[in-house]
């Protein structure tokens, strides 16, 4: 190997140019939130809202499987409570036609009145947060995000800080340095 050598690869071969527009990343953000936002090098702005609209979505989903089951449930139970206040019937399931399974079976309808409020609030919250998410996201990709590709990114750093590859007295070696 002659002294001369250069042994450290040239950095600007690891460069690589955007392959997605401004436009394409808008269309990519209306497709899923987040989404236009990583490919355009905005990682962690596009993985938080990706998880914040994901999080909200799966929040929604729950809530509302959660509140169809106990709607079914508070439905059944009204049902039994009125064909008990009904002069026609003495027993309904396990209640019977007596003050104390009235008492019960209405304490039990006004707690699962609470649970569906609790999960109508729940849901309305996640859907709030989800079409926020959205609206943010769509107004990030379009105003507040540069078009701006890798490469572009790049040289602006590199004239910040500048990382080269020396030989120093028959020695490779690292030159750092600062443009203030």
């Amino acid at each position: 190997m002659s002294a001369g050598a250069v042994l450290a690869q040239d950095e600007s071969g690891f460069i690589r140019a955007a392959s997605v527009s401004k436009r394409e990343a808008v269309v990519l953000s209306a497709i899923f939130p987040g989404l236009g936002q990583m490919t355009q090098g905005h990682k962690y702005k596009g993985i938080s809202l990706f998880l914040g609209e994901a999080i909200s979505m799966v929040m929604f989903i729950n809530a509302h499987e959660n509140y169809k089951t106990k709607q079914n449930i508070y439905d059944r139970d009204l049902n039994i409570f009125n064909s008990l206040a009904s002069y026609e019937m003495n027993k309904v399931g396990m209640y019977y036609k007596t003050d104390a399974d009235a008492k019960k079976l209405y304490k039990s309808l006004q707690n699962q009145n609470d649970d569906l409020d609790n999960l109508h609030t729940i849901r309305n919250t996640a859907v709030v947060v989800a079409v926020s998410v959205y609206a943010f996201n769509i107004f990030d990709a379009i105003f507040l995000s540069e078009d701006i590709t890798e490469s572009q990114r790049a040289e602006r750093l590199e004239k910040k800080i500048r990382v080269s590859s020396v030989m120093i007295d028959r020695n490779p070696g690292i030159l750092l340095s600062k443009r203030f």
